[in-house]
C-alpha cells in the first residue's frame, strides 16, 4: 500500500477506493508523506490531541514563531493568537456580515444568470465561486474592496509556491503579498484612529506578554486570506456541481429552501473541501498499532474519515436524509477546529439559496469534464460550465 497510495494525489480516480482499503486494513498506512490515518475514530482522536499533534503541510520546526501560521502554532501560544482571529470570523461576527454576503451573492448570481441568458452558458467558478469568498474575506479583514482580485491571485500563487513543501514563511514565499499586508500595518500605525479590524487587533494584542511583531501579523493575516479563499470556494463549487449534476435534487432544494443547509453539510461530508490535514508529532504516542515519536509526520485523512463505513450508512452516497447532517470532520474537530467554519457555512448556504432562488433549471454543460484541483490537499472545481434558465421573476426583472 505504501507504494501505491499517495494521500496528496490530486487526480487519482480511485482515491476513495484506496482510502477504503486502508480503513479495511489496519486503518493506518506508511506513505512518503507520513503515516496516513484513514478511520474516523483515528482522525477524530488525533485532531483532538493538540498536545501531541501540531498541524502544517510543511515542516515548520525550523521557522521562528513569527513565521508560523496559526494552524501550526502549538499550545499554549496557539490560544491567544486564535482569540484575536475569533474576534473577526467567529459565529457572532459572521452573523453581522450576513447582509453584506447576501447582497454580494445576489449581484454575482444575477450577473451569472444574465450571462447565461445572453450566451446560453456560464462558468459558475469565475462568475460566483471565486469572487464570493475573496470579497467576503477582504470585507471581514478590512481590506480595500478594489484589491479583491489580487487576494485571489496571491492565494493561488502562494499555494502553488508552497506545493514543494519547502520550509519557508508565507512572507518570504510571496513577498508581494507580504509587502501589501505590511503596508496595511504601516497605515494603521500612522492613523490616529485606525479601523477596528483584524490587523489593528493583532497590533494591540500581546502573546506571552509581548506584542506581536509585524512579521507575525503579516503571517497570520496572509494565512487567513488564503484559508478564507481556498476552502470556501471549494465548498461552494462542490455544492454547485452537485446541484447541476442532479436535476431532481436541484428541484427539491428550490421547492424547500430549508434543505439548503442540509445540502451544504452533506457536501462537506461527501466531498470534503479539505481532503487531508498534516500534523507533526510532538510527543510519543500511538495511532492504532503504530508507535509515533517526535518528528514523525502524520496525515489525517479527513475525506476518508467522512466516508467511514462504521459511522455512515452507505457513505459513498450523497444523501439528504442523514439523521445528524453536521456529524462530520470537514472542518476538523477539537480545540483547533477551523475558526472560519461559521463563515464558510454561511457563504455556501447563501450561495446555494441565491442560485436556487434565481434559476429555474440548472445543468452541467454537455461533455463536462472536471478540472482537477491543483492544490494537493483540496477537492474542488476550477471550472463549472452550466446551462441555466432564469426564473420568471428574473426574466421579468431584467438585467441587474
Amino acid at each position: 500500500m505504501a507504494d501505491t497510495f499517495d494521500p496528496y494525489a490530486t487526480d487519482s480516480a480511485d482515491r476513495y477506493e484506496a482510502m477504503a482499503r486502508v480503513r479495511a486494513g489496519a486503518g493506518v498506512v506508511d506513505t512518503p508523506a507520513g503515516y496516513y490515518v484513514a478511520t474516523a475514530d483515528g482522525v477524530e482522536a488525533g485532531l483532538r490531541d493538540v498536545d501531541r499533534f501540531v498541524g502544517s503541510f510543511m515542516d515548520t520546526s525550523t521557522l521562528p514563531d513569527e513565521e508560523t501560521p496559526i494552524s501550526a502554532i502549538p499550545e499554549p501560544r496557539h490560544g491567544p493568537v486564535r482569540r484575536v482571529i475569533n474576534t473577526v470570523v467567529a459565529a457572532h461576527r459572521t452573523a453581522q456580515a450576513e447582509p453584506f454576503i447576501r447582497d454580494l451573492c445576489a449581484r454575482l448570481v444575477d450577473d451569472a444568470v444574465a450571462t447565461a441568458a445572453a450566451a446560453g452558458t456560464v462558468d459558475l467558478v469565475p462568475a460566483v465561486v471565486d469572487p464570493l469568498p475573496a470579497t467576503v474575506i477582504a470585507y471581514m479583514l478590512g481590506a480595500p474592496m478594489e484589491d479583491v482580485d489580487q487576494f485571489a491571485r496571491w492565494s493561488d500563487e502562494l499555494l502553488e509556491n508552497q506545493a514543494g513543501g519547502e520550509s519557508r514563511g508565507l512572507y518570504d514565499t510571496h513577498p508581494e503579498f507580504g509587502a501589501y499586508i505590511q503596508a496595511m500595518i504601516d497605515e494603521r500605525r500612522a492613523h490616529p484612529d485606525p479601523p477596528d479590524d483584524v490587523i489593528t487587533r493583532f497590533m494591540t494584542s500581546e502573546v506571552d506578554g509581548q506584542p506581536l511583531s509585524d512579521r507575525a501579523i503579516c503571517t497570520q493575516t496572509m494565512f487567513l486570506i488564503i484559508a478564507g479563499n481556498e476552502t470556501t470556494r471549494n465548498l461552494i463549487g462542490n455544492c454547485f456541481h452537485t446541484l447541476a449534476a442532479d436535476p431532481s435534487l436541484f428541484a427539491a432544494v428550490r421547492a424547500d429552501p430549508a434543505r439548503a443547509a442540509t445540502l451544504v453539510e452533506e457536501s462537506l461530508r461527501h466531498d470534503s473541501p479539505i481532503q487531508v490535514l498534516a500534523r507533526a508529532v510532538l510527543d510519543d504516542t500511538r495511532v492504532s498499532d503504530v508507535e509515533l515519536h517526535p518528528g514523525d509526520r502524520v496525515v489525517f485523512g479527513v475525506a476518508s474519515a467522512n466516508r467511514d463505513e462504521t459511522r455512515y450508512e452507505h457513505p459513498a452516497e450523497f444523501r439528504m436524509d442523514r439523521p445528524k447532517p453536521r456529524d462530520h470532520l470537514a472542518f476538523g474537530t477539537g480545540p483547533h477546529v477551523c475558526p472560519g467554519a461559521s463563515l464558510a457555512r454561511l457563504e455556501a448556504l447563501v450561495a446555494v439559496e441565491t442560485l436556487c432562488d434565481r434559476a429555474a433549471r440548472l445543468a452541467l454543460l454537455d461533455g463536462f469534464v472536471p478540472v482537477p484541483n491543483p492544490v494537493f490537499w483540496a477537492l474542488g472545481h476550477r471550472s463549472l460550465p452550466v446551462t441555466l434558465t432564469p426564473t420568471a421573476e428574473q426574466v421579468e426583472a431584467g438585467p441587474a
